[in-house]
């Protein structure tokens, strides 16, 4: 196994950085007193915390885990009560719910959004919780730059993280003749195999989905794979950057699999739909996250061995690879002793098997008697040492064919992650939605002009706040 290593772009890293520097003022890093009285943290206290996410009563077999882990951690903790509500990270009403102390004490929030809850002061700065955290101090260090403002004060534990890759059916490669071991690595190579999958096979050799903002995200990994970011900060301007090279490029590609190589299918309304053609086998490459893994195999029954999860094929102007993930985030109003408590749940539920071998032991031989993966790729939330050790802990209960994932698991040793835009993430995804359908129902379709209409947009919200 290869050692792991995933950096962010420096322009990335510096754009967060950025953004940090402006806002320190007014977050909660900024009050001297939240780091004194964080670090009197009594972990033996009574307290109560209320967890958010709790799963929904028609989430049966998702509902019990939640119950049983509950119970199972109140136990080793009986000084912590644990309430726990339905409530999940919803833009529209978090800011009124954090206002009107109803949230909960902990729950997740999207890489995207993080950085401008920091910005408002409504993520609570856990740093002196994280400090010589036996769990906590051996997580990944370049994730946890994405929850840090520039001073380095962290305001939330990486939990689950993902790059984009090229998702693709090894039965269609080997019906039309291609090597299912060697998967394409540029754009040029993706349009070849995509014309002769379609001609071989009859099924669609390439497509993307295009609705319900995730054509904007395809969009944005692919700008980012052909060299152009869609969004630059300077100090406290945020600058739209849509109608670069790197994304004319990514739509010329679109329009050739389309209209020249008649590759693209018949479909091109797609949203996450788009999974259940390519677990059925209708699809031969799209672009997606590649811990696709069990919503694909699991989720939809597509056969283990058809799939291939391949890096982001990449031109030779790449930035890197976009990613993202799921960030535990901490109520500002909590008290101490409570962020102590939420720490030690996200450890327990999210993290404990990554650094304790019988907690890896025991998820691991709970997964096989559920009939359920082990060894799924994924971008490790610890430090490439601590995963190399969890893998040696589960490599007995290993259960999915990981030589299928080869090339994608060996490209994490050195990929350059790029955040997912900073401002308006999901605007910016909606505006470019249409672009992506204009280009794949309209041979005419002006993609330069479609671009600078959808950067207007988006740059009007980004000044609006």
């Amino acid at each position: 196994m290869t050692q792991q290593r995933l950096r962010m772009t420096a322009a990335a890293v510096s754009s967060l950085a950025i953004i940090g520097t402006a806002l320190v003022g007014c977050s909660a890093a900024a009050d001297p007193t939240a780091s004194e009285s964080a670090a009197t943290c009594n972990p033996d206290a009574e307290v109560t915390i209320t967890l958010g996410e709790r799963p929904t009563a028609d989430q049966a077999a998702n509902l019990e885990i939640w119950e049983n882990a509950i119970a199972e951690f109140t136990d080793l903790h009986p000084n912590i009560t644990i309430d726990d509500e339905e409530t999940k990270y919803d833009t529209s009403t978090f800011a009124a719910l954090l206002v009107g102390g109803t949230l909960p004490t902990t729950l997740q929030v999207p890489f995207t959004d993080i950085q401008s809850l920091i910005e408002r002061g409504q993520a609570a700065d856990i740093t002196p919780y994280i400090e010589g955290d036996e769990v906590l101090s051996q997580l990944n260090p370049d994730l946890a730059k994405v929850t840090q403002d520039a001073e380095g004060n962290s305001f939330g534990v990486v939990r689950a993280a993902y790059t984009m890759g090229l998702i693709y059916n090894r039965a269609l490669f080997t019906e039309a003749g291609l090597d299912p071991d060697a998967p394409p690595t540029t754009w040029d190579e993706v349009a070849e195999a995509a014309a002769t999958i379609s001609e071989a096979t009859g099924e669609t050799g390439f497509i993307i989905p295009t609705t319900g903002n995730t054509g904007g995200w395809m969009l944005t990994a692919m700008s980012y794979s052909n060299g152009s970011l869609v969004e630059e900060t300077d100090g406290e301007v945020t600058t739209v950057t849509l109608d670069t090279p790197g994304m004319t490029k990514s739509l010329e590609f679109l329009r050739q699999i389309r209209w020249v190589d008649n590759a693209a299918g018949s479909n091109f309304l797609f949203d996450n739909a788009i999974r259940d053609d390519i677990a059925a086998g209708s699809i031969g490459q799209s672009v997606n996250g590649a811990n696709i893994y069990n919503s694909l195999v699991v989720g939809r029954g597509m056969p283990a061995d058809d799939l291939g999860i391949a890096p982001m094929p990449e031109s030779a102007d790449a930035i890197g690879v976009l990613g993202g993930g799921n960030i535990q985030w901490y109520n500002p109003k909590a008290t101490p002793d409570q962020i102590c408590a939420a720490l030690e749940w996200t450890k327990y539920y999210f993290l404990e098997r990554y650094s304790d071998e019988d907690a890896a032991v025991a998820w691991a031989e709970a997964q096989v008697a559920d009939d359920l993966p082990v060894g799924v790729p994924e971008v490790p939330v610890v430090s490439n040492e601590q995963y190399e050790q969890y893998l040696s802990w589960i490599e007995p209960y290993i259960n999915i064919p990981r030589e299928n994932f080869t090339a994608y698991i060996d490209s994490l040793t050195d990929a350059v992650i790029v955040p997912e835009p900073a401002k308006k993430a999901q605007e910016l995804y909606a505006a470019l939605d249409p672009v992506a359908q204009a280009v794949l129902t309209r041979e005419d379709a002006d993609i330069s002009e479609l671009l600078q209409s959808a950067q207007a947009q988006v740059q009007d919200l980004v000044d609006a706040g």
